[in-house]
């Protein structure tokens, strides 16, 4: 009698065993250059923080005394005081931190909105326009919101004023360099379709430029109104109003459980404007 043949499955694993194992790939070995640029990297952050004629005086045990001295930032932690959040004036800098934060994110992303669309090749109608919109936003962009903060205390004095006009010029600098990034990446096709219609320019941007990016457009001014509310507390301190002026009056008196009782509040609130803001940012893209 003959034997019975072996089971097909039987073949395959034994045909499965016979063959050589793979290997598992090896992790190549750094470069010669990335390893010198890490080592050099290294050096010039050693070099430039070393107490010496060209570092900054990097210094551990200076940074522990400054910590710890008697009236030292950090022993406000200990202690902070979180009724001063419900006093008049911790709620009037933060009232007011939220409407210099809104107006000029309003103000300033409708100003960016044609500069924008005028601000990319595709949306300026010649040359000439095209080169200047890009200097003036390269030069609103160059001065930092701080730097506007200052001069415009210098012009017209202490309050929200000078504040909502720095995040004003920040406000355009940013919506309007983001948003004219995007045009360049739009679909040309509904652009050829109007301009084949026989659709002006203007009307081509009207039509086939704007529809495309209004979603990130009001992304970038969501995005560009957290900025201003985080920014607001810095401008304070250079006499621009908002939160950060309170923050500034408590610091010169040396009060700071009620500093910190103000920022822990300052963060709270710029924590849920985010979580708000990335969710309706998330829907609109």
């Amino acid at each position: 009698m003959n034997e019975p043949d072996s089971a097909p499955g039987a073949e395959l694993s034994t045909a499965a065993a016979d063959r050589p194992r793979t290997e598992r790939p090896k992790k190549p070995r750094p470069s010669l250059f990335m390893l010198g640029g890490l080592i050099g990297l290294a050096a010039v952050t050693i070099a430039a923080g070393a107490d010496w004629r060209f570092g900054v005086g990097f210094s551990l045990t200076e940074i522990w005394d400054g910590l710890t001295r008697p009236n030292a930032p950090m022993r406000g932690l200990g202690e902070i005081d979180f009724g001063v959040l419900t006093g008049t004036r911790a709620r009037n800098g933060f009232l007011e931190t939220l409407q210099m934060a809104l107006v000029s994110t309003i103000s300033g992303a409708l100003v960016a909105l044609p500069l924008a669309l005028f601000n990319s090749k595709l949306g300026a109608p010649n040359r000439i326009a095209y080169a200047a919109i890009k200097l003036f936003n390269n030069v609103i962009r160059s001065i930092p919101d701080l730097l506007w903060a200052l001069l415009f205390v210098a012009a017209v004095g202490i309050g929200a004023l000078p504040g909502m006009l720095a995040l004003f010029f920040f406000s355009i600098g940013v919506v309007t360099k983001l948003t004219s990034d995007t045009i360049d990446g739009i679909d040309h096709g509904p652009v050829e379709a109007a301009r084949a219609s026989g659709a002006s320019h203007l009307q081509m941007l009207r039509t086939a430029v704007f529809p495309q990016v209004l979603p990130a457009y009001t992304s970038f001014s969501m995005y560009c109104f957290e900025l201003n509310l985080r920014a607001s507390a810095v401008l304070g301190f250079v006499g621009a109003g908002g939160i950060g002026a309170v923050i500034n009056d408590y610091r010169i008196s040396g009060q700071w459980d009620r500093v910190w009782g103000v920022v822990v509040g300052f963060l709270i609130v710029v924590i849920v404007v985010e979580r708000i803001s990335m969710m309706l940012r998330r829907r609109l893209l």
